[in-house]
């Protein structure tokens, strides 16, 4: 039995974090759902954020990977933003072709306050705002859009940019269960229409949806994949998984990176900060990594070396 959701490319021991596609009804409907635990719980700890802050970039990040699986192209990439009111101020989000991803919140330290016992109130962390996704495939010119945020719940306003930005009937679930201050489990999944369905496709889709389905963090408590999450959901004996592989969150900045951005500052602030006689630490946003530039470098740097 456990061999039906062994879709090629996703790791052996399916514990660790990953996402797979499927279609169903017939081919007018991808299902795609992602494990994102370890990814949530890396990103928590490099920015020592709050629980509030974690469920709302691990939400942001587990949909910004999820709506990553169109890419295709070794060089392709996809920015996600969310900048809004509430404390949290926004958040970014950038994934690869390859299931990578970074992200950072603009303020960590947010209050923590909860719905109810156990379930964190993402919207008030994150506020009213807007949410852009940008696509760089190859073409002359990067495709961007953007829509209203319109719960700051996360889920909600994937499924809405989905709809109005690329006209694609979707359901969007996300995650991030935290217990003392880890995150224990996270994931989600995406269900989108393809071109062919019927209006009782959708009306199925839509019944599911609204049916009381489980959490994701509590199937994957009771040891669900996202393979099995899929099937669970769709309720098609005939769901055909077609593939999946590893996410992780990964961080591709270095030092030279690091001194092209200092080189950007110009010949006469490289000078100004070379002859301070101190070294100059610049920290990745991403992923926290410090980098250190002596004034020696910083001279070097100004002089285009």
């Amino acid at each position: 039995m456990e061999d039906l959701y062994k879709a090629p490319g996703i790791p052996e021991d399916t514990k660790e974090d990953h996402l797979v596609r499927a279609v169903a009804l017939g081919g007018h409907v991808k299902a795609v759902a992602v494990s994102t635990t370890a990814v949530c719980e890396y990103a928590r700890s490099v920015h020592k954020m709050t629980n509030a802050a974690t469920a709302a970039l691990g939400r942001f990040m587990t949909g910004s990977l999820l709506i990553a699986e169109s890419l295709k192209n070794d060089t392709d990439s996809q920015t996600t933003i969310i900048r809004s009111s509430g404390p949290i101020k926004g958040m970014t989000c950038v994934c690869d072709s390859h299931g990578h991803a970074r992200a950072y919140p603009v303020e960590g330290n947010v209050e923590t306050t909860y719905h109810y016992p156990g379930k964190i109130n993402v919207g008030a962390a994150v506020g009213e705002g807007s949410l852009t996704v940008i696509r760089d495939v190859g073409l002359k010119e990067p495709y961007s859009g953007s829509v209203e945020l319109i719960s700051g719940e996360i889920a909600e306003d994937f499924t809405y940019y989905l709809a109005s930005s690329e006209q694609t009937p979707s359901v969007v679930a996300l995650g991030v269960q935290i217990a003392e201050g880890h995150v224990t489990h996270a994931g989600g999944l995406m269900i989108q229409m393809l071109p062919g369905f019927t209006d009782e496709d959708l009306d199925y889709v839509e019944k599911r949806a609204k049916g009381g389905f489980p959490e994701i963090t509590f199937l994957m408590e009771e040891g669900f994949t996202p393979a099995k999450i899929l099937d669970l959901f769709m309720g098609d004996p005939d769901i055909q998984y077609l593939d999946g592989y590893p996410v992780s969150f990964s961080c591709p900045c270095s030092a030279e990176r690091m001194k092209d951005g200092l080189a950007a500052l110009g010949k006469k602030d490289l000078l100004e900060l070379s002859s301070s006689g101190e070294n100059i630490e610049t920290v990745c946003h991403f992923c926290g990594k410090k980098y250190t530039f002596t004034p020696e470098e910083l001279a070097l740097l100004a002089q285009g070396k």
